[in-house]
């Protein structure tokens, strides 16, 4: 074997240390760098040459530089430091809604609903005092003025949250294309299939950790290995590497997709959009920061742009809830308050049916109507002057005729079954069944429109109650019952009648809006059991539904008409002699007649200014039980009651994000420190290598001199 064997023997080693030596001052380098995985240098010795006495090794090369991880073990790192990022997120917007919704007694909503009570108590005190008037109307509005405000919050905030949704959207998309990007590159990179791209894989684990922080995405990798501390290699990437979101491919190894923003009612979805296909991942995405926005903004949407779910969701319908529930009761007290005639604010727009319309084909004026009307028998119940039920009386409709022939079929039906004091009209524009002397008839109440005709004339009053959706009657009335109270100028009463308002009954006489105006016109009902039928409760006033409006008409002069016992909440639903304005919390407010006069405001139930019983009452109201309608949801509970529970259970929510935050920042932190103590860079142990490896360069640079050394002694014996 050559001197020069020895000496080239030396060079590797030389060489090999230098190297280990480059990879041990780049880790020191990188010590502070979060995002830096920790390399070493991976030495192997060459073939040694075959002689006798033995193979003799001919040095040493260094096989790879190699990066000190752990797949199972950066996953953690990675999903427990999402997990914080979802909460914190979380956190950040529940303290601040929890801000507008104080759970204290002396301060926000609650102050204010104190307050306005306080005023009714003062009133009642004080009906005729002008100053207390005007006090509760300040009151009143500063309650509904600021019902409104914390709804505007809520909505800015969900403007907010749109924003931050779309930022994080756009941060997503360019993750997923710089990782693409660096895809490419590793895969050229290491296409000798010796060399190892390990900044590049550094880039892409921090892309890799954010990309997760954003939203809850799946990556799946698969084909070359690297190697931790202890020697153990695990997968890390070359030929497999995807990106799932919702199910749905992001990332195909270089190949990316793109996340878009879609429309709904003013808020933003978001889709994954691959060649042709869009497909909505909005439900699929749950953690990660981007999971915290939707949960808190929502994902569902309304027509009015509301969110039907997530925390502004539940906090928006709690309100609404509040405020219609607000409404509902204190109307229905204040419609005891007597009035000379009743007529509410449009409740529907019925279609109006003009003559010339009139007598076209139905499928001819389809475009005006709600819906088609469709082939089929309507049902008449028809009733004696005292509401008891005598007949059924069954009319089939033909959908290609006119309203006029319509109209004409249904009185040859009523004429042919012996009823001959009925017959059905158009009023102005309206289908209405009315008597000789152009009255709404209370004898023939339609049982079933088995034709869907009124339901295509939107004319709500001949549909059943609980069929009647929420954006023809707006506030809900209950089961229950309610008086019809008629009173003299003196404020003596007159006559009562009992109304009964059955939703689940089957007699349309207690389950409709026109079955309540013919309990309230039927004329052969003794209200007040003295045999005179001249002065009953039908004697002085006539009920009607017109033009969207229920109207309570005066027959006579000098008589007042007011509501009692209202356990149905009728009042409040169809607003009479209302007290508020507005339907929930987007547009409630005190009376437009009571702001601009709040002298108007009545505190009496009969026409005596004297009297104070209605404020009585709605003072009574804040101890008492009443119903919210909370979505599909019914709430039985008082009016502060319910507000506590808004403001305890959003703040109980708040406290409980930041107790999940701070016990996931603790596992973060563990999982955290062991990952460093593998993937980080020790200064400790890198010194230690430091050495190792200086002591290894010297040995060879010895070995090397003392080479040189022999080879000068060897040139000088041939001299």
């Amino acid at each position: 074997m050559a001197i020069s064997t020895a000496y080239s023997t030396a060079l590797t080693g030389l060489k090999a240390h230098q190297t280990a030596l480059d990879v041990t001052s780049n880790n020191i380098s990188n010590a502070s760098n979060p995002d830096y995985v920790r390399e070493r240098a991976i030495f192997t010795t060459y073939d040694g040459i075959n002689s006798i006495p033995g193979d003799i090794g001919i040095g040493v090369k260094i096989q790879s530089v190699m990066r000190i991880t752990d797949t199972f073990l950066f996953n953690r790192f990675t999903q427990t430091s999402a997990n914080v990022k979802n909460l914190t997120t979380k956190e950040q917007y529940l303290n601040e809604i929890a801000t507008y919704f104080p759970d204290v007694e002396d301060q926000g909503l609650n102050k204010d609903i104190k307050d306005f009570f306080d005023a009714w108590q003062t009133f009642a005190s004080n009906p005729n005092d002008g100053a207390v008037k005007v006090d509760l109307a300040y009151k009143t509005q500063k309650m509904t003025d600021d019902i409104k405000t914390l709804r505007g919050k809520l909505k800015d905030i969900q403007k907010s949250l749109n924003e931050e949704v779309k930022t994080r959207v756009d941060e997503i998309n360019s993750i997923v294309k710089e990782i693409a990007d660096i895809n490419a590159k590793i895969t050229a990179h290491e296409a000798n299939g010796s060399s190892h791209a390990n900044e590049l894989r550094d880039k892409r684990d921090a892309l890799e950790k954010r990309l997760k922080e954003i939203a809850d995405v799946k990556i799946y990798k698969s084909g070359v290995t690297s190697q931790d501390a202890q020697g153990t290699t695990t997968v890390d990437y070359t030929e497999n590497y995807q990106i799932s979101i919702g199910g749905y491919v992001l990332l195909d190894n270089s190949t990316s997709n793109e996340l878009v923003l879609q429309d709904n009612y003013q808020n933003y979805n978001i889709a994954l959009k691959s060649n042709t296909e869009i497909n909505d991942v909005t439900d699929a995405i749950k953690g990660g920061e981007l999971g915290a926005l939707l949960d808190v903004r929502g994902r569902e949407f309304n027509s009015n742009t509301d969110p039907k779910d997530g925390v502004i969701g539940d906090m928006l319908s709690s309100l609404d809830a509040f405020a219609q529930g607000m409404i509902r009761s204190v109307n229905s007290i204040y419609s005891y308050s007597a009035q000379e005639s009743v007529e509410t604010d449009t409740i529907n727009k019925p279609i109006s049916v003009s003559p010339d319309m009139a007598d076209k084909p139905l499928p001819l004026i389809e475009k005006y109507l709600a819906h088609p009307v469709r082939d089929g028998n309507m049902i008449l119940q028809v009733y004696d002057n005292s509401g008891n039920p005598t007949q059924e009386v069954k009319v089939s409709i033909d959908s290609q005729k006119s309203i006029n022939d319509i109209i004409s079929d249904i009185n040859t039906s009523l004429q042919n079954a012996g009823v001959t004091d009925t017959q059905a009209k158009l009023v102005n524009g309206q289908i209405k069944f009315v008597d000789s002397n152009g009255n709404e008839s209370p004898n023939v109440l339609v049982k079933d429109d088995g034709s869907l005709l009124f339901s295509a004339l939107n004319e709500i009053e001949y549909m059943p109650l609980s069929k009647i959706d929420d954006t023809k009657l707006p506030i809900p009335m209950d089961n229950g019952t309610f008086d019809v109270v008629v009173y003299d100028s003196n404020g003596e009463e007159k006559a009562r009648r009992t109304i009964t308002v059955n939703m689940d009954s089957k007699d349309p006489r207690y389950s409709t809006i026109e079955g309540i105006m013919a309990q309230i016109n039927t004329p052969n009902i003794d209200d007040n059991q003295n045999n005179n039928p001249n002065d009953d409760v039908d004697d002085y006033y006539q009920a009607k539904f017109l033009n969207g409006k229920f109207i309570l008409a005066p027959k006579q002069e000098d008589t007042f008409v007011g509501l009692d016992n209202d356990t149905a909440n009728f009042g409040g639903s169809f607003g009479v002699n209302k007290f508020f304005d507005g339907t929930d919390s987007s547009n409630i407010s005190l009376r437009q007649e009571f702001i601009d006069d709040p002298s108007k405001i009545h505190a009496y139930k009969a026409p005596n200014e004297g009297n104070n019983e209605v404020a009585n009452e709605i003072l009574q109201l804040q101890f008492q039980d009443i119903t919210f309608y909370k979505g599909d949801t019914k709430i039985t509970n008082t009016i502060t009651g319910f507000y506590r529970t808004m403001t305890s259970s959003l703040a109980n929510e708040a406290k409980n994000t930041t107790d999940q935050k701070e016990a996931a920042e603790t596992l973060y932190k563990s999982v955290s420190n062991e990952y460093y103590s593998l993937s980080g860079v020790n200064i400790d142990e890198e010194l230690i290598n430091l050495e190792k490896f200086q002591r290894g360069y010297q040995a060879n640079a010895r070995v090397i001199t003392t080479i040189n050394n022999m080879l000068d002694a060897l040139f000088a014996i041939k001299q």
